[in-house]
């Protein structure tokens, strides 16, 4: 009981005592003693918060926790890495995934993850496809999760025998197929499940709530039958925590398990012929692999942003952009309220650079397909500078003769929903002309497409063999005079001309290597 309920209670006990002679005076004796705890008790808690460095934003929903549970320790995880950069990193296409029933908005449109002319996710594994950056945003923002619901992806997962008891195991595996006991197939001897995961506990050093909750998720209600053992091809062996279990060009995912399931190595109690040898095996790989390598809480195994020997990003448990927070939920209904009133520790990641507020969930029925199928940009005098457009570059640069006055962008997105703003007749000044074209999905995401153009002065400045008009004849001449003659760009009939250096009225492979001899001094006129 802390300082504020002793007082409390004392002060109602006083009232019972005194009777309603001395109950006015003092009710307000300890108003005042309450309010100069609880007083205390704020003043001390956001020193704390200062002191551990917590951003701003993170503040109010630490107040309502420490608040609901003043006995937990929030402790902030410096990770030393610039939020965007983070989110990048897991925006890279198969780090994370969502099953494709997911809404649209939570599916990516980008490279590898969307066949744009169909309009559908390629499956990365099985029927799951790539997460889009919102999803992910908001998984990966801890601020989202600093509540009574999700706490638990952040909680220290180190194995505490005066924490962790085995009914606490039995509470997470209540009412599925590990609620009881089994008999293991190879040797006739019958475990309780419970057990066997306080058992893993202590060979691995690692959370049996977690290990125990990790396998309901990972296995189901029912079971898999990598945890049944009843693989095809791979019958009679067990893999609890779908260690390399991902799908190939020729076997599934539950295959992949048992493959590694039926390996040899003494360390992780491999082969895994049963499921007492599973859960001890794979407990101990858990612990190798991520417990015992700074990636100890569950926040930290989806997303690997503490290098504790196995770099950054790559080594991640999961692919689910949101299997922590199924299995935070699963901690959280495992514990009794007498262990929920402990000192439980909370690492929480802290980013630089983070937005203001925290990422909101996307809620649009809508889908992400913000790209476009053709994008033309035809200038004054009829040449097409995107002949080469490409639906994921974004950013282009170009240098035209002076006497080109305008362009105009013709844009077609692939989505009939999407649209398209930016687009039409630009008038280009001289000097550097930057435009951006913006589309914006049906879910509300826009993708940014923009132009530099660079218009020249007047054209008698220009030199035979200046092709690109930048005031110079170097490299970048002979390479665009090669690019021409492979197809890869056009010329303007301007440029054609400096061109031709020649002179035989035509612009071929002959003019890029004369034009690169007066580069390199072989020769000293055009």
């Amino acid at each position: 009981m802390n300082v504020f309920f002793r007082r409390a209670a004392a002060a109602l006990m006083s009232l019972v005592m005194l009777g309603a002679a001395g109950a006015q005076s003092l009710t307000a004796a300890a108003d005042d003693a309450a309010l100069d705890v609880l007083t205390a008790s704020d003043t001390t808690f956001e020193n704390y918060m200062k002191s551990q460095g917590f951003p701003e934003s993170y503040k109010p929903y630490l107040r309502t926790m420490h608040a609901n549970h003043p006995n937990w320790v929030f402790t902030a995880q410096k990770t030393g890495l610039d939020w965007n950069t983070v989110l990048a990193e897991e925006c890279v296409v198969g780090r994370n995934l969502v099953h494709d029933g997911a809404p649209d908005s939570w599916k990516s449109c980008e490279k590898g993850a969307f066949d744009a002319p169909s309009g559908t996710w390629y499956g990365l594994d099985g029927t799951w496809v790539a997460a889009s950056e919102g999803i992910i945003a908001y998984y990966l923002d801890p601020r989202n999760f600093i509540n009574d619901d999700y706490i638990f992806m952040f909680e220290n997962q180190s194995y505490n025998k005066s924490v962790h008891k085995k009914s606490g195991v039995k509470a997470i595996l209540k009412g599925t197929f590990m609620s009881g006991d089994f008999t293991a197939p190879d040797t006739g001897v019958t475990y309780n499940y419970a057990q066997t995961f306080m058992d893993a506990a202590k060979e691995s050093g690692v959370s049996p709530y977690h290990l125990a909750s990790r396998c309901r998720n990972e296995q189901g209600v029912y079971g898999a039958p990598q945890s049944l053992g009843t693989v095809p091809g791979y019958e009679g062996y067990f893999n609890f925590f779908d260690i390399n279990a991902y799908y190939t060009s020729t076997m599934t995912a539950g295959e992949m398990a048992c493959k590694y399931a039926s390996t040899y190595d003494p360390t992780y109690w491999l082969p895994w012929t049963n499921q007492y040898k599973s859960i001890i095996g794979g407990s101990i790989f858990l612990g190798n692999g991520f417990i015992n390598r700074q990636q100890d809480t569950l926040y930290l195994q989806k997303f690997d942003v503490i290098d504790g020997g196995n770099g950054l990003y790559y080594h991640q448990y999961m692919t689910c952009v949101f299997g922590q927070a199924n299995e935070a939920i699963e901690m959280k209904n495992a514990y009794t309220s007498e262990v929920l009133a402990s000192a439980i520790e909370f690492k929480i990641p802290v980013y630089s650079n983070m937005p203001s507020a925290a990422c909101v969930k996307p809620s649009s029925t809508g889908d992400n397909n913000n790209l476009l199928t053709r994008f033309d940009a035809i200038t004054s005098d009829g040449v097409d500078l995107l002949a080469n457009f490409y639906r994921y570059t974004q950013e282009y640069s170009f240098t035209v003769d002076s006497g080109v006055s305008y362009v105009t962008f013709n844009c077609i997105p692939y989505s009939r929903a999407a649209s398209v703003s930016g687009a039409g007749k630009k008038t280009l000044e001289y000097g550097e002309n930057t435009f951006v074209v913006k589309v914006k999905a049906s879910s509300g995401v826009v993708r940014s497409y923009t132009l530099h153009i660079t218009r020249k002065g007047g054209s008698s400045s220009l030199k035979k063999g200046d092709v690109n008009g930048d005031g110079k004849i170097d490299v970048k001449d002979s390479l665009l005079v090669m690019n021409f003659t492979s197809g890869k760009t056009k010329l303007t009939s301007a440029q054609k001309k400096r061109a031709d250096v020649t002179g035989d009225g035509k612009v071929d492979v002959k003019d890029s290597l004369r034009i690169m001899q007066y580069v390199s001094g072989k020769i000293k006129t055009l």
